[in-house]
């Protein structure tokens, strides 16, 4: 009750005061001092303007909310080629992605599966290629120039299963095996050219055919239309060659980021050019097989 009194309260209960005898006048003197000060105090909080505290020190308000990273799901293919070492390839709804680790090499195709995307980051360049024009451009490095596997003819051999999943194996025709035996005696190809050649994969992955063909391409295969699992050969110099392993089949999810085009690279007139920069040169040791 008495902190609620106003200055003109407290100025009558003084006069009043005033009127008493010493003792208490000087007791109560002392009080009413005391109150006025905390009205003045009051009333100067009461005339001040708002705080101007940094945004960091007001009060908080609710944080926007988190726009959730869009994610699909993916098949994902941890790979070996003898050509490029390990490669992660990774099948989804929004296209094909492989990654060619040793190199930093990144390859897309997207719907509409029109075009080949290649990159690296490391070298800052892209290279972009109608997929009907795309070719492995370091196709000769494993069989010394003379030959690819891409003209490697196959027939069907019969199926299996493996990774829980139904393949189908091709190998190299009778007719094919005859005429590099000859071609290699009149030293016509390489001792490193394929004699007898198997490819094992998959027709039945729920993914565009045009991904199993990009990988046929990128790796240079026969075109059999086939999602590639495993690729071996025996050698004009009978030497057998695992040319493609698979370690790794398993379903994951990815940020649907993970497949977007960068627009910030220099682009490429070839492939190879994506793998050449100041300091390394990628491009010329894949050439050579090494």
């Amino acid at each position: 009750m008495i902190y609620a009194m106003d200055r003109s309260q407290v100025c009558h209960c003084l006069f009043f005061i005033l009127s008493m005898n010493t003792k208490l006048r000087w007791f109560l003197s002392i009080l009413v001092l005391v109150l006025l000060s905390c009205t003045l105090v009051s009333e100067a909080e009461a005339k001040a303007p708002p705080s101007k505290l940094p945004p960091s020190r007001l009060p908080s308000a609710n944080p926007p909310a988190k726009v959730p990273i869009k994610r699909i799901d993916a098949l994902a293919l941890f790979q070996n080629c003898r050509m490029f070492g390990d490669c992660d390839v990774y099948l989804s709804s929004a296209g094909i992605k492989m990654i060619v680790k040793k190199q930093g090499l990144i390859c897309l195709l997207l719907p509409p599966y029109k075009e080949v995307v290649c990159y690296s980051g490391s070298s800052g360049k892209i290279y972009r290629v109608p997929f009907e024009k795309f070719r492995n451009c370091f196709s000769t490095s494993m069989t010394l120039f003379s030959f690819t596997l891409e003209d490697v003819k196959l027939q069907p051999a019969g199926e299996t299963t493996k990774f829980g999943l139904p393949l189908r194996k091709f190998e190299s025709t009778a007719a094919f095996c005859k005429a590099q035996k000859a071609k290699f005696a009149k030293h016509e190809t390489s001792g490193g050219s394929p004699l007898k050649l198997n490819f094992i994969g998959s027709d039945q992955l729920a993914y565009n055919k045009s991904q199993a063909a990009m990988m046929e391409r990128l790796y240079a295969l026969p075109k059999v239309g086939l999602f590639p699992f495993t690729v071996d050969y025996d050698s004009a110099e009978e030497v057998h060659v695992s040319y493609l392993i698979t370690a790794k089949v398993f379903k994951t999810t990815l940020p649907l980021s993970d497949f977007a085009i960068p627009n910030n690279l220099k682009p490429a007139k070839e492939m190879q050019e994506t793998l050449e920069s100041g300091s390394s040169n990628e491009a010329m040791e894949l050439m050579m097989g090494k």
